[in-house]
């Protein structure tokens, strides 16, 4: 059997721990398996060019000037990708992607799969947010691609799409299957790890004992506008600023400290979930549509608390998983 991994794109380095995620789960349903990971940054590259280098216009001035700066033909007609040239059984794309952000990039690569008879597996998807909007977008993009089934990371998601797949199952993010794919090293210590970028730093924690401050874009946004640009700058200044600060290009690095944590501190969901995964405490910070995948897996709320995952209980939850995906690719 010869799979397709469609991975997103790892500016955001939690896009990799779904997408090892995603591959532990695959081998453990499969394990006779060809997985063969491919990338979707060639399709975010080509909707960023696509925008241009200046932001949303404010006046026709600006949108004559930010014109200049567009090609004539939309690179998202243009651009390929690796999975064009393979043939497979099955083509998976997994994570935060039941939302325009993401549909839009991946829609050339989905509707070419279809076309070719490759049959599409939505994993441990969930969206940005569940506005109307979205999910209309949503229905339609589901209506074009005919995936042969959807397993969700979180109950919202599965409300709202059961109906528009012929299967669908409540499951739970890929990021969980983590410690599947990878154990790091024992570390001769436990790090209070930190990982901000929406909210300031909670200035409580600057003393703590062997605290590391990590960065979760660790790769400048080459094609992203100006203001993007400008924006991350001034974010990272100040985490440049602080001590002990972490950037790496490595999955596995950031993995280490998030296994070796006495507790991670986050407005990064994706920072408290492979903390979770290797049996730590984590703490989120942030409110968002997307936490929701925190509530069918904890029993405590991660936004008050520093919380543990019920082990037996996750264990329950990703051979359901497992099961589910080896079900509906029966089927």
């Amino acid at each position: 059997m010869r799979i397709l991994l469609l991975r997103t794109w790892t500016t955001n380095i939690g896009n990799g721990f779904i997408d090892k995620g995603a591959k532990a789960i695959l081998s453990r349903a499969f394990p006779e398996a060809n997985i063969i990971e491919v990338s979707g940054y060639p399709n975010f590259t080509a909707e960023r060019k696509d925008i241009g280098v200046l932001p949303e216009p404010l006046s026709e001035y600006e949108n004559r000037i930010r014109n200049l700066t567009r090609s004539k033909a939309p690179h998202l007609d243009r651009f390929v990708n690796v999975s064009d040239f393979l043939d497979a059984d099955l083509a998976v794309l997994p994570g935060c992607i039941l939302y325009r952000y993401t549909l839009e990039k991946y829609l050339p690569t989905l509707k070419g799969l279809k076309d070719r008879g490759i049959p599409i597996l939505l994993l441990g998807a969930g969206g940005g947010d569940y506005q109307k909007n979205t999910q209309k977008y949503v229905k339609s993009v589901l209506r074009q691609i005919e995936p042969i089934g959807l397993i969700t990371r979180d109950e919202v998601a599965y409300k709202c799409y059961e109906s528009d797949v012929e299967f669908a199952h409540n499951g739970i993010d890929c990021a969980f299957f983590i410690n599947d794919w990878y154990q790091p090293p024992k570390a001769d210590r436990q790090f209070t790890n930190l990982a901000f970028d929406k909210i300031d730093e909670p200035a409580a924690f600057s003393n703590s004992e062997n605290v590391i401050r990590l960065d979760h874009f660790p790769f400048e946004q080459p094609h992203g506008d100006i203001y993007q640009k400008i924006k991350k700058y001034w974010k990272q200044s100040s985490f440049f600023d602080k001590e002990n600060f972490f950037v790496s290009d490595l999955v596995e690095d950031y993995l280490f400290f998030y296994s070796n944590a006495r507790v991670t501190h986050s407005d990064r969901i994706h920072a408290c979930l492979p903390t979770l995964a290797y049996g730590n405490r984590a703490k989120f910070w942030f409110e968002t549509p997307r936490g929701a995948l925190f509530d069918r897996v904890l029993d405590d709320d991660i936004e008050k608390n520093r919380v543990k995952l019920d082990q037996a209980k996750m264990s329950h939850l990703k051979s359901e998983q497992v099961d589910a995906l080896r079900k509906v690719v029966s089927e």
